[in-house]
């Protein structure tokens, strides 16, 4: 009878804790990210994130989180983002990834000789259809490869 009650205390215990972590922080929806090759990120390496919508009710922000390593030339760099909706229409838009301040300090989070950074680029935005969906990032910069990026990932987070 001693396992029962100490089962009981446990959730008893845990029930709330759960609860509270599960109201703390953003609710993400889908994560993913890619390794970049070795060699650098060529114009022919695209990245494909495929996720579904669950409503048209709820705003979404989209965020792309960038690794580079200290050592990375530039401030910024373009990408090609290719938005796919589940009617088959396909957006598209440039963005340029704002990875350094004015001065040259890393906006990310550095450790170890890699930084990242997580760069919001389209907010409170609301679907006008449930389904699947992809965005695909194609890097577009001025060189090729763009050595020094290690990986960019992708996220889906229900707007606070």
């Amino acid at each position: 009878m001693a396992q029962p009650l100490a089962m009981y205390r446990l959730f008893l215990f845990l029930l709330p804790l759960a609860v509270c972590c599960a109201a703390c922080g953003p609710t993400v929806i889908y994560a993913d990210a890619q390794e970049m090759p070795e060699s650098g990120w060529a114009y022919a390496d695209t990245a494909r994130f495929n996720f579904a919508i669950p409503s048209t009710e709820t705003a979404y922000n989209f965020v792309l989180t960038v690794a580079h390593d200290e050592d990375f030339a530039y401030q910024n760099f373009y990408v090609l983002l290719h938005t796919g909706f589940p009617n088959g229409k396909r957006q598209s838009q440039q963005l340029s990834l704002q990875l350094a301040g004015d001065f040259g300090a890393w906006k990310g989070n550095c450790s170890g000789g890699t930084c990242t950074q997580e760069i919001t680029f389209l907010q409170r935005a609301r679907f006008e259809q449930v389904g699947d969906y992809y965005l695909t990032i194609e890097q577009h910069s001025r060189e090729e490869p763009l050595t020094a990026i290690k990986s960019v990932g992708f996220s889906v987070v229900v707007a606070e």
